[in-house]
């Protein structure tokens, strides 16, 4: 769709300008007339006169206001100077055209009305002044006009420069979750490879099989992903289910699994592949180095307006440490960060057998289950 055009703030102007000239004008023509009308004094040669003033007025407030226009960048005091200058000559000009043109008129019109050359001077600087004073308003006003279109473009490329910024912004955003997100993606596949590479060598090959059509499963689940980056809990609790049947095969026996989440936070939005990091830390730093069997438990839960979800183990550890620093929580973190600012976050904490993470995020309910989106 094509972008509608901004109004010409030129042409805007220039409008303003023109209504303003003939109103400035017309109220002369007015406030000139109306006390001789009142005085019972007004005749056609007084209107002819102060008709001619205003028209010739007219005329020379349009090279005022291109003069202004062209002085929209001078100094202050600059600009001011010039108008006065600029109002002299104009006023000038004003006041000869009725010394010439109107003494013509006049003469034509009504010799009797004719200024005696005595009082030529006279009418001639009086005229000066006064209309002076009424191209200097004039363009006062034109100064307001121009000042006022430098502050409405000044706004607009401030408003432009916040919108591109904001757009930068955003793209940036989500180039860092999409660079986050598929970070955690070749390190599973590393370490799912790298099993069925083991299994392979050591001729476990019906395990490798199984493995690899659980990864073609696993991957056919995340490919499916909402390509914002915001799926269901259900369809990431899917998307675990998959990878945990892969790392059955391995663990066997070894591994228990504890899923505990109430229906109706199954379509409460989370972020996608924002838990799995958290089972696979606890399969590779606990599963796979417990000397005995280990259950991971997760657990959903509401808190206010908060959805909690807690992901832990009982691994024992032999003496070793639990980790919780690794390229996966990190990444939780950043993404939980940047789409949720301080409401997002990750807890981890290492205990002397096993360790838990919890992960706090803002409860939104509005999308539907994959499955529902696929039929």
């Amino acid at each position: 769709m094509a972008s509608l055009s901004r109004p010409d703030p030129g042409r805007q102007i220039a409008r303003q300008a023109v209504w303003l000239t003939l109103g400035v004008w017309t109220l002369d023509i007015v406030c000139n007339m109306l006390p001789l009308a009142l005085d019972g004094r007004a005749s056609p040669m007084v209107a002819v006169n102060v008709l001619l003033i205003a028209v010739v007025g007219c005329a020379l407030s349009l090279p005022v206001y291109w003069a202004t226009a062209k002085m929209r960048g001078w100094p202050a005091p600059t600009r001011y100077a010039a108008l006065v200058g600029l109002a002299l000559l104009c006023g000038g000009l004003d006041s000869l055209a009725d010394l010439t043109i109107g003494g013509v008129l006049r003469t034509l019109i009504d010799p009797s009305t004719a200024v005696p050359p005595e009082r030529v001077l006279f009418r001639g600087v009086s005229n000066l002044f006064g209309l002076s004073w009424m191209f200097g308003l004039v363009g006062a006003f034109y100064l307001m006009l121009q000042a006022n279109r430098t502050l409405v473009e000044h706004e607009r490329q401030l408003a432009d420069a916040r919108t591109a910024a904001a757009e930068a912004e955003g793209q940036a955003t989500a180039a860092r979750l999409a660079a986050l997100r598929y970070q955690l993606n070749p390190h599973f596949l590393f370490n799912t490879l790298n099993a069925v590479s083991s299994a392979v060598i050591t001729k476990r090959n019906a395990e490798a099989e199984s493995m690899l059509e659980k990864l073609a499963e696993f991957l056919r689940v995340t490919l499916a992903a909402d390509p914002e980056g915001l799926i269901p809990l259900e369809d990431e609790l899917a998307t675990i289910q998959a990878y945990l049947e892969i790392e059955s095969v391995r663990f066997r026996d070894r591994l228990g699994v504890d899923f505990s989440c109430p229906d109706e936070l199954r379509r409460a939005v989370v972020p996608s592949f924002i838990l799995q990091p958290l089972i696979e830390n606890a399969i590779k730093h606990g599963v796979s180095r417990a000397p005995g069997a280990v259950t991971i438990r997760l657990e959903v839960a509401r808190d206010g307006d908060d959805l909690v979800v807690l992901i832990e183990d009982d691994a024992e550890r032999s003496g070793e440490p639990a980790k919780g620093a690794g390229v996966g929580l990190k990444n939780i973190r950043q993404r939980l960060e940047v789409l949720y600012g301080p409401r997002g976050a990750l807890q981890t904490t290492a205990r002397e057998r096993g360790f838990l993470a919890l992960v706090r995020l803002p409860l939104i309910q509005t999308l539907k289950p994959r499955a529902a989106r696929a039929a």
